[in-house]
Order: C-alpha cells, then structure tokens, then sequence
C-alpha cells in the first residue's frame, strides 16, 4: 500500500502543485489520475513514485519512498528510451543492470516482445519506429519484473483514437494482474473513458489542484465542485444563477429573472448564508429539462458512444439519444448541482 500524507510539490519558479496531498493506494487498487494536458499529471505520478523530491511523506508497504526502487516500475510521459539503441537494448537493459544473467534476460526479453508484437522490431532502432510501437515497447517493460507499485503515465497521448484504443486493450490486462498479485496501481490519462474503464477510483486533477477523489459513480452523482464535474463529464454545463425565496420557496433565477425554476429539492439541503445570492447551478450533459422556456437552435451534432451530443449556437452540448434541431437549454433541476459563485465548489450539505 502507498500512503501520501501532506505532500506537496513546489517548483524553484513558484508553481506549486499536489498541495497537501492526503491519500492511500491499497494493496490491488488501480487509481486514474484524470485531467487535461496542464494538469499536474506527470508531477503526480513523478511525486508519488518518487522520482521527483517532494515536502511530506511517502511510504510503500511501510518503508519511506524517498527514491526510485526495485518495488516500483515507472512508464515516463516521454517513453524515457534510449533512441539510438534497438527494442532490444532498451528491453534487456532495466534486467542487466540488475545484473541478471544473459540467458534469463533473452528469455524475458522475447516473451516481452511476443506478447507485445514487436518480436520483428527487437534489432531496430527505437528512433526510426512509428508511435504505436514505441508504445507497446513501454508496455513490454511492464513484462520484465514484479513490483509491488506500477505508474503509468498519459500511455495513451498522442496516438489515433483507433491506436489508444489498441494500446488500453494490451495494457489494461497487465495492470489488472499485477492488482491481482497485489501491487499498487497509478495510471495517469485525458480520457474520461480511459479512467472510467481501467480505475478503482478516479483522482481529479486541475492545475496541480486535486479536485476529488472517489470511483467515477460517486464523483459524476456528487461532484465537489465544477472542475470535478468536468472532469467525469466534458459536456458538463454550469451557469450564473440567483438562489432566492418567493412566498416561502426556494426559486432559481435564470438571466436576471427571465426563467424562473422551482428549487424545492433543495430545501434544507444547503449550507446556511447563500440564499438571495448569486451561486452557480451546473449539470451534466444528458440532465437537461426536456422542456423548459429556453430552446436554442442546434449548431451541429456529432457522436459520442451510443448517443448524440446536439451543440447549441451558445456552445451548450445537449446529450440524448438522436440529432435534433432546436433543444431545451435549461437543466433538470431534480439533478442540478448548487456551487458557490466564488470558489466554484459545491454549497450542498
């Protein structure tokens, strides 16, 4: 098991980011670190691997992770090969310095490359192969030796949707059996369906910031603020909103009082000092009102899994089962979320 306790991870220029960093990654837990390319996603898996010093404590299975060990494997954001040498020099050489013999490691290095594909690439250079054979060099690595923690970094980047999609499928059934046997599980990506697909629970990152941490159901149903609910939800929509009190209910107010919601869901349910203020009310992209007031025209569709996301002319990205022309643009208040209008983060008790 990794236990982060008040980690924090501060650049010479001043960034800082992980601040505080408080959780545990149990024995045969696969943990996604989900966010956009600025996200802190590589520092996370630097810091808690231990590549990168870091203010706090670190320990696997007890002991203080203050460097990299033989306990732990790490796949690099940037592959980390040595590009002038073959598949095979860069397969045999995490073993050889280990000085494992020259026997066990031909074997282990063409089991690797089988399982992998790239047996017919093992004397090519890694500089001359196309992307998705470097990738799956990296996953070969995966093969060579146990480790009680693997960190995998952002595998998927850069590759063709269908070539992702190849790479997660030969990777995912390696890091469920190092689970399996116990070890710890950290695997950074930009998808949602990636994390959704391979992860125990998600983290939620946000400029260096975590944002929330639980399995993908509990963030998508109780996001903790907005940035978690786009995290899990691309077409996660949020707008201003007036929280006010009408002949003793509770009222949402769209545009300065043009649209007018019911907000009786919410009664008893918010933290004290919000009402008659501005807030902002956010949803997901499937929990728009199949009715309301507000339609806007629809710009242009495109596919997303077995629905439609319908985008409207303001940029919000309806989701329902088919392409429409005109939708509702305001939310199901049954499954809106309230935020603060200043720190974004959730008001509900």
């Amino acid at each position: 098991m990794i236990e982060i306790k008040s980690v924090t991870k501060q650049y010479l220029y001043g960034a800082r980011v992980l601040d505080a960093l408080d959780m545990e990654i149990k024995d045969s837990e696969i943990i996604a670190v989900l966010g956009d390319e600025q996200s802190g996603k590589t520092t996370f898996i630097k810091v808690v691997s231990a590549v990168e010093d870091y203010e706090g404590e670190i320990t696997l299975d007890g002991k203080p992770m203050t460097q990299k060990t033989n306990d732990t494997i790490v796949v690099f954001d940037d592959l980390a090969f040595f590009e002038n040498h073959n598949f095979f020099y860069n397969l045999a050489f995490p073993l050889s310095i280990r000085k494992v013999d020259e026997q066990t490691i031909n074997g282990k290095v063409y089991e690797a490359a089988e399982k992998l594909g790239i047996v017919a690439c093992l004397h090519d250079k890694v500089k001359k192969a196309p992307l998705l054979d470097k990738k799956r060099l990296a996953v070969a690595r995966l093969l060579l030796r146990d480790a009680r923690a693997v960190f995998v970094d952002d595998i998927t980047h850069g590759l063709s949707a269908k070539d992702a999609e190849t790479i997660l499928s030969e990777i995912q059934p390696i890091l469920i059996d190092f689970a399996k046997r116990g070890a710890s599980i950290v695997y950074s990506t930009t998808s949602i369906a990636e994390a959704k697909s391979i992860a125990d629970r998600i983290v939620v990152l946000h400029y260096g910031e975590v944002k929330q941490i639980g399995t993908f159901d509990e963030i998508y149903s109780h996001p903790n603020n907005i940035w978690a609910g786009e995290g899990v939800d691309k077409c996660f929509a949020f707008e201003e909103a007036k929280l006010e009190r009408k002949d003793g209910a509770l009222k949402l107010a769209f545009e300065d009082g043009k649209y007018i919601l019911d907000a009786d869901k919410f009664e008893g349910k918010i933290v004290n000092g919000f009402e008659d203020k501005k807030i902002y009310v956010g949803w997901h992209g499937e929990d728009y009102a199949d009715d309301s007031e507000r339609v806007e025209n629809v710009k242009y569709s495109y596919r997303l899994g077995d629905k439609y996301v319908n985008v409207t002319e303001s940029g919000k990205q309806v989701v329902c089962d088919v392409k429409l022309d005109k939708v509702s643009t305001l939310p199901n208040i049954e499954k809106a979320y309230l935020f603060d209008f200043e720190n974004e983060n959730s008001i509900e008790k």
